[in-house]
Formats: structure tokens, C-alpha cells, sequence
């Protein structure tokens, strides 16, 4: 019954390679999942600029706010993705040590076998041998599998990260598009809106880039 049964659906698939297959379902799942956190990130960045542009800086500090929560989650997302490819890894080298394992058996026997006709000192040193050569292996091996250098936790505060993305969204603003920030009827500090003659010429390229920059994104370019 069993013969007729693998005949007429096929043997049923090891455990191993099942697995492996809802691993690899699973991480296609997070990676589309990180591909559209990537999205609305960004997203939230373009909104954040607009903000900033029709001059609602709470607005685009919000914005800002929910990018990082996004870039947060994504971090997340491709950790778990990472720690699955582990798995997978873990799971093909569990059966190469169990495949490894028998083989040592084997030849644990051959090696009785052989030993019948020779010394105890001949054996006690070819065991020594044996062991020596596995501790080797096992080192090497620990070595290759050690993942610390891939680790890709994060460690940035939040808050910060915002802040500096406000600011660097008001210098922009600020080199190009005084004129469009609304009147609230009080002076606008030249400090930070206007670009004057007398600022130093060192900067004065790299002013002039950044309006046309800007000048570009207005245009639709």
C-alpha cells in the first residue's frame, strides 16, 4: 500500500526540506514587507519637505516622526529576515553533522577493526590523532559560522535624528525659497531666510547649487 501510495502522489517530502520551504515563504513575505516600509519611509520624507516648504514645521516634524517609526520597523523586519537565512543554514548544517556523525561511526569501526592487530600504544596515539584532527575541525568551524560582523542593530536615538532632519530641511529652505514661506506678519530673520551678498566666498558655489536644487523641485524637473 505505501509503494502504491508514493506511486500515485509521490514520496512525501523530508522534514528538512519542508521546513526549509516555509522558511523561504516566510521571508518573502518580510522582504516584500521591507521593500514597502522602504516606500512609505520615503514617502514621509517627501510629505515632511512639503511641510516645510508651505511652513508648517510641526506638520513636517510629525512627518518626520512617523519616518523614523517606518525605519524602525523596517530594521526590524530585515533582522528577522536575517535571523530565518540562519535558520535555514542551521537546519543544512544539522544534517551535515548528523551525515557526519554516521561517517564517524563507520569509521569508528573500521578503525576497531583495524586496531585488533596492533599495539595499544599505536592505538592510543591514533585516537589522540583522531581527536586532535576533530577539535581542529570543530574550531574551524566555529570560526566560519561566527556571525557577530553581520549584526545590524541600530543604535540611534530617535529624537536626534529627527532634529537634524528639520534642520537640514529649514537650511534648504532657507537658501531658495524665502518667497514662499507665508506671511505671519513679523520680520523674517536674515540670519536664517535670506542669502546676502556679503557672506563669505567660500560657501557661495555651494549656495548656488542648492538653488538650483530647489529651483528644479519647484519646476517639476
Amino acid at each position: 500500500m505505501p509503494k502504491v501510495k508514493n506511486w500515485l502522489f509521490g514520496k512525501d517530502k523530508p522534514k528538512d526540506t519542508e521546513s526549509i520551504s516555509k522558511i523561504r515563504r516566510v521571508i518573502n513575505k518580510y522582504t516584500l514587507q521591507s521593500r514597502r516600509l522602504t516606500q512609505q519611509a520615503d514617502e514621509q520624507k517627501g510629505i515632511a519637505k512639503d511641510m516645510m516648504k508651505g511652513g508648517n514645521k510641526a506638520g513636517a516634524k510629525q512627518a518626520l516622526m512617523r519616518r523614523q517609526l517606518y525605519l524602525k520597523k523596517l530594521n526590524e523586519t530585515q533582522n528577522k529576515i536575517l535571523n530565518l537565512q540562519g535558520m535555514i543554514e542551521s537546519i543544512s548544517e544539522a544534517k551535515d553533522v548528523a551525515e557526519t556523525t554516521h561517517a564517524i561511526k563507520d569509521g569508528v569501526v573500521v578503525i576497531e577493526d583495524t586496531l585488533k592487530n596492533v599495539s595499544p600504544a599505536d592505538t592510543e596515539r591514533a585516537m589522540f590523532e583522531m581527536q586532535s584532527s576533530m577539535e581542529k575541525v570543530a574550531f574551524a568551524s566555529e570560526a566560519l559560522a561566527d556571525t557577530s560582523f553581520s549584526e545590524t542593530e541600530l543604535d540611534i536615538d530617535m529624537e536626534d535624528m529627527i532634529d537634524q532632519e528639520m534642520a537640514e530641511l529649514e537650511m534648504e529652505l532657507s537658501l531658495g525659497q524665502v518667497d514662499e514661506l507665508p506671511d505671519v506678519g513679523t520680520s523674517v530673520s536674515t540670519g536664517k531666510t535670506k542669502v546676502t551678498e556679503k557672506e563669505d566666498d567660500e560657501i557661495g558655489d555651494e549656495i548656488a547649487e542648492l538653488r538650483k536644487k530647489i529651483e528644479r523641485e519647484r519646476s517639476g524637473a
